[in-house]
């Protein structure tokens, strides 16, 4: 029709998704396929150690230039975190001996802890309330170190750099402008962030929870007393709103303590032994 909107090929809509299933699936075939240390699931992930290590080593300078006044060095809380973090690092450093493991004590009211690619890691005193014990201090530094010893962190950015690939291409097969191209790959980014990301996130954070449970139990403690921290985190959220599970990059509290105690023969047979 004269005047009217030229329908296009199906080369121009075809061309994008076969150019981006080869990039996304080169990408994929050329990242160095191991195992995760105890679940043994199969991963791909596109940084060496090496990398990992630069890489967490450079934010662990960062972030300790930025807290300095904050570092706890003395004190039997930083005495604590010492001695429960070199007993979890004992029974990981099998798995990664390589790695640059070292902890950091910092005074901040937050409830949290993480480990850095490499073996860097981080303690707010806030959490130490909540852990209550060197057990439930454990729990949280097995799944902290369980995530650098799995590298998760090399993992979610290699998923992420395939998950954005595959969106550029097939926003590209759709728009026929700009402006139609920056609104689907909006779109379709978000249901790769529902339907992709969150879910590879709880499932690594489910996977730190088996793997630290192990480590804690390698290390000496009671791995039931992961259930009972657990606990604990779940009465001082106070049980407020909170999105559905599939919404959250981590499980639900009562999801996370199911699959603990699924795990925990396992873990006893380790503290037993």
């Amino acid at each position: 029709m004269r005047g009217g909107r030229r329908s296009r090929s199906w080369v121009a809509f075809a061309l994008p998704l076969i150019l981006g299933a080869a990039i996304v699936g080169f990408q994929y075939c050329s990242a160095d396929q191991q195992r995760v240390p105890i679940t043994d699931r199969e991963q791909r992930v596109g940084m060496s150690d090496e990398q990992q290590m630069r890489l967490g080593a450079q934010y662990y300078d960062e972030f300790l230039d930025e807290s300095a006044g904050a570092v706890v060095t003395s004190g039997p809380e930083y005495e604590t975190v010492t001695e429960v973090t070199e007993r979890i690092v004992t029974a990981a450093e099998e798995h990664k001996p390589e790695f640059e493991w070292e902890v950091t004590l910092v005074r901040d009211p937050q409830a949290n802890a993480f480990c850095l690619p490499g073996g860097k890691m981080v303690v707010y005193t806030g959490i130490l309330g909540p852990a209550r014990t060197d057990a439930g201090l454990a729990t949280v530094l097995g799944h902290e170190v369980a995530h650098a010893v799995a590298e998760h962190g090399a993992e979610r950015i290699f998923r992420r750099q395939l998950t954005d690939t595959a969106v550029q291409f097939a926003a590209g097969a759709f728009a026929e402008d700009p402006a139609q191209f920056r609104q689907i790959a909006g779109l379709l980014g978000a249901g790769a962030q529902v339907g992709l990301s969150l879910p590879w996130s709880r499932e690594q954070e489910s996977e730190a929870d088996q793997i630290g449970l192990i480590y804690m139990a390698r290390a000496g403690y009671d791995p039931r007393e992961a259930v009972t921290f657990w606990q604990r985190m779940e009465e001082a959220s106070g049980g407020g709103a909170r999105p559905p599970e599939y919404l959250s990059t981590h499980p639900e509290s009562t999801t996370r303590i199911e699959q603990i105690e699924g795990w925990l023969p396992q873990a006893l047979e380790e503290y037993d032994a």
